[in-house]
Parts: structure tokens; C-alpha cells; sequence
């Protein structure tokens, strides 16, 4: 069990530390939201305008939390454990709280990261988290992630990185980023956008077929009509699994 301990009086290295931290946020939210707002599907716009997030420094969970919970009965919750395994990570989601990891990324890192850092967490996936139909897609994976045995596992973490997390979405005729992962990400977003990956229907049997990149670009991605037909596409598999 984990004890609680007196709070530390910051360090003059965790001063300097918090304040890299903003810098590398600064720079990062200058090179994407420009992008974003070109490429980016309309509810994350739609959650970004709500969360208000700030140019200039990590914005507080206390605030981010205030705008959050009332809309969606989510709440963020702070985390050390840069890359948090699946098990622990769905027992989170199924009380409606996502982690955000107190990790940031490098400054050589600003293009790409392996790592889920602060600003894929609350930049990427936070403003749509402002939105009840967001939200209610999200709350289709934990219930199927925890009941499923370890094969079935591995699929709901295949098409939670193919949708919530480099899923792309065509609206008006445009295909837009919808997942985290590409709105968070400037290299891989611009690859994308500029026709460098094979998109495909997002359909299950044909996502299953594909492993996750970790370590580099998706070669292949997968849209969907709307955010409608995702969840209903879904919903069916998991109940499926659910039986």
C-alpha cells in the first residue's frame, strides 16, 4: 500500500524542471495548433474552444477538471508511471478518470515521441473529453477490456489505437485527424494529411489484421464516417465479447 508523506518543499532542480516543462508546452502548442485547426475534426475543435487550454504553460488539472467533470463526469488524475499498462490504466477508465502522466517529453523529441507524454494527454485527448458523445465511446472499453481474457485483450488495445488514438475521420469530404495520437503529433499528423499512409475503412476484422507502431509511423490508418458509426461499430463487437 502506498503511504502518503508530507509534501517536499519544491527544489530549486524541480523548479527548473516544472518550468522546461512549460517551455517544451509552449513550443509544442505554438507548432500545433495552427495545425489542428486545418486538420483536426470539428468536435475536437469543438472540446478545444470549451477547455480553453492555455499557450504558454501546462495548465493545472484543477482546472482542467473544472471544466470537464460537470460536462462529461470525467476527471483527470495525475500519474508517475510514464507508460501505465493496460490493466491498471481500463480499472481507471472505468471510474471515469483518465491519467496524466507527469512525464514531457525532450526537447529532440518535439517531432515525435514514442512515449505518451503531458501534452498527448491533455492536448490530445482532453477537448474531446469535454464532449458527452466522446465520452460515451470512450466508456465502451473498459467493461469489454476487463471481463476479456488475454487474446481478446490485445484486440480492444488494437482498436483503441486504431480510433481513439490514430483514428481519422471524414467530414464535408475531408478526412480529419480524430485520434490523439495524430493531434498531439506533428510529424506523424503532417504525414498523414499529406497522403503519406494507406487509409482504409475502419472495419473490425480488417483492423485486427494490423499491429500497433509504437517505435515509428503507422503505415496504415483507418476512418470512419462520423463519430456515430464508430461507436456503433463499437458497441456491437464488445457486446459480442460480453456475450
Amino acid at each position: 500500500m502506498r503511504q502518503r508523506v508530507a509534501a517536499a518543499r519544491p527544489t530549486k532542480f524541480a523548479k527548473r524542471l516544472e518550468n522546461d516543462h512549460d517551455r517544451v508546452w509552449a513550443e509544442l502548442y505554438a507548432r500545433q495548433i495552427p495545425r489542428v485547426r486545418a486538420m483536426a475534426c470539428r468536435e475536437y475543435l469543438a472540446g478545444l474552444e470549451l477547455l480553453r487550454l492555455p499557450s504558454d504553460r501546462v495548465p493545472a488539472l484543477e482546472a482542467l477538471n473544472a471544466v470537464i467533470t460537470p460536462r462529461t463526469g470525467w476527471r483527470t488524475v495525475r500519474t508517475i508511471v510514464r507508460y501505465t499498462d493496460a490493466v491498471p490504466w481500463y480499472r481507471h477508465f472505468a471510474r471515469r478518470e483518465f491519467l496524466v502522466t507527469d512525464y514531457m517529453r525532450g526537447w529532440h523529441e518535439l517531432a515525435f515521441t514514442p512515449e505518451p507524454d503531458m501534452f498527448h494527454d491533455i492536448f490530445g485527448h482532453l477537448p474531446l473529453l469535454t464532449l458527452r458523445p466522446y465520452a460515451e465511446l470512450e466508456e465502451l472499453f473498459a467493461p469489454a477490456f476487463l471481463a476479456a481474457n488475454a487474446a481478446d485483450r490485445e484486440d480492444i488495445k488494437r482498436l483503441a489505437w486504431f480510433s481513439t488514438e490514430f483514428g481519422l475521420i471524414r467530414q464535408s469530404g475531408e478526412l480529419k485527424a480524430f485520434g490523439a495520437g495524430l493531434i498531439s503529433g506533428g510529424a506523424e499528423l503532417l504525414n498523414v494529411m499529406r497522403d503519406g499512409v494507406t487509409v482504409l475503412p475502419f472495419e473490425i476484422e480488417r483492423v485486427l489484421g494490423f499491429d500497433k507502431a509504437v517505435w515509428g509511423h503507422n503505415s496504415v490508418l483507418f476512418e470512419f464516417p462520423s463519430l456515430g458509426a464508430l461507436k456503433r461499430i463499437l458497441k456491437s463487437y464488445f457486446e459480442g465479447l460480453l456475450g
